[in-house]
């Protein structure tokens, strides 16, 4: 029993001398990081940066895909991914510069949206227990939804990184699938968290963000007769960037204001 004590005194010495401070190192710098992407300047740089190179560089990648392609590229028969292979494009490498730099400079997007389901966000409602379950789920789906939009950004950077021309293990399948299926839910449980919001956003941004993405998902997999799996990807990704195009209007009108609870965050 002594020779039991003893070991379990050497486990919270351990902890209390080194993992304990390690974990509140780790914390502290964690939050300062935290601090710092989310300060409204930086939102709004990155915002302008995601914005001017994801959906420019996937319709400059197209437009020189189908002008100067040695195979015709086709929106119905050719993968979104088809623009990242020699193959297809002289210029294989702005598919791939494309979804690295806009996953980089979309994370400062993402993680303000954390602070949409912040426990220290004043409400302005009643404190009835159901009041309380709406704000407790709100944020259950708030943060499900920011988690598994991080998926889809570490699927996209990671498209990026393994286009189809260098791609061991079929990676690129993967990351993409990651992408796609991250940013799906992570529509969907942001959406939820909106509907369930009184302000900030829409609740028609909510719904389109729960019924959008999702359906374009499923119509995918089915992939109905005569519609091809290639051109309803094309259909999902504008589905995503239909939301985050509304999300990023709306972050930019209210990033001094409603978006951010503490009143000294000025320009």
């Amino acid at each position: 029993m002594s020779e039991k004590e003893t070991y379990l005194e050497r486990f919270n010495k351990f902890c209390v001398d080194f993992v304990n401070p390690k974990f509140m190192r780790i914390k502290r710098n964690s939050k300062k990081f935290y601090e710092k992407v989310t300060e409204p300047k930086i939102v709004k740089i990155s915002i302008y940066i995601s914005l001017a190179t994801f959906l420019p560089g996937i319709i400059l990648g197209l437009i020189i895909a189908l002008t100067y392609g040695p195979i015709p590229y086709n929106l119905w028969l050719n993968w979104i991914s088809d623009l990242g292979s020699i193959k297809y494009t002289p210029a294989p490498y702005i598919l791939d510069l494309t979804c690295t730099i806009s996953a980089i400079f979309i994370v400062p997007l993402i993680l303000n949206l954390s602070r949409l389901y912040s426990s220290h966000m004043i409400e302005d409602i009643d404190n009835t227990k159901r009041s309380r379950n709406v704000i407790k789920f709100r944020r259950i789906f708030g943060y499900m939804g920011v988690v598994c939009l991080f998926v889809g950004i570490f699927g996209m950077f990671f498209v990026g990184v393994f286009s189809l021309d260098r791609s061991p293990l079929d990676a690129h399948f993967y990351f993409s699938s990651l992408a796609f299926g991250g940013f799906a839910f992570g529509a969907f449980f942001t959406g939820l968290a909106i509907v369930l919001k009184r302000r900030l956003f829409p609740k028609a941004v909510g719904y389109f963000m729960i019924l959008g993405p999702s359906t374009a998902s499923i119509v995918f997999m089915i992939a109905p007769e005569p519609l091809t799996r290639q051109f309803l990807e094309w259909i999902m990704l504008f589905s995503a960037l239909t939301w985050y195009y509304v999300i990023v209007f709306i972050t930019l009108q209210k990033l001094n204001s409603i978006l951010f609870f503490n009143p000294n965050f000025k320009w």
